[in-house]
């Protein structure tokens, strides 16, 4: 299991602006791969409600089972347990989980549903001192474009995503995290 602090800085972006920011950081098509995430939860609600964030990542390469837990804005520590392609499929098939610490927590508050899945293909460079995201992301009928900044600390990293923001005249906009942009969609569709 591997457990770590994450600062991140997000913003959503148009496809213009995403697509221009490609070309200036000379990003290509190759750059990119494909991850599928399925969001989970209990009946009522327990990681939502604690704004918790718990999903199964599949990528090409690995299976990871990981919950965000919000220390104070921009901060979350975040637990990944890796998993094994068996596991994988007994999850997507059956919803049984493997025994992992963090999921002990809520053993006692109903079974985990799929509340959604998203497939963001990424890419991501260097940038200062961090790592930047660049994220095209599908879930059921939309799309979404998002820059994405990870940094080793808030203060410099807030001054640099700004500052790139700024450099590329992009507006900055209120962005949540992936899964509450997903659940608004899904609650828009239900009226």
């Amino acid at each position: 299991m591997h457990k770590e602090i994450e600062i991140e800085f997000k913003n959503l972006v148009t496809k213009e602006e995403f697509y221009h920011l490609l070309a200036h950081f000379h990003i290509q098509q190759t750059d990119f791969h494909t991850q599928t995430n399925y969001y989970y939860d209990t009946p009522n609600n327990y990681f939502k409600d604690k704004k918790i964030g718990f999903r199964m990542r599949v990528l090409a390469d690995r299976n990871e089972l990981t919950i965000k837990v919000p220390e104070q804005q921009h901060m979350m520590t975040e637990t990944t347990q890796y998993i094994s392609t068996a596991e994988r499929d007994t999850i997507l098939n059956t919803l049984s989980f493997p025994n992992v610490p963090f999921l002990e927590q809520i053993k006692d508050e109903g079974d985990l549903a799929c509340i959604g899945t998203m497939q963001t293909n990424r890419a991501q460079i260097d940038f200062k001192d961090g790592i930047l995201f660049f994220d095209h992301s599908l879930y059921s009928q939309t799309e979404d474009f998002e820059i994405e900044y990870e940094s080793k600390d808030i203060e410099n990293g807030e001054r640099t995503f700004l500052h790139l923001l700024k450099t590329y005249q992009i507006p900055v906009r209120q962005t949540d995290k992936k899964i509450a942009r997903l659940m608004k969609y899904i609650q828009s569709l239900k009226g």
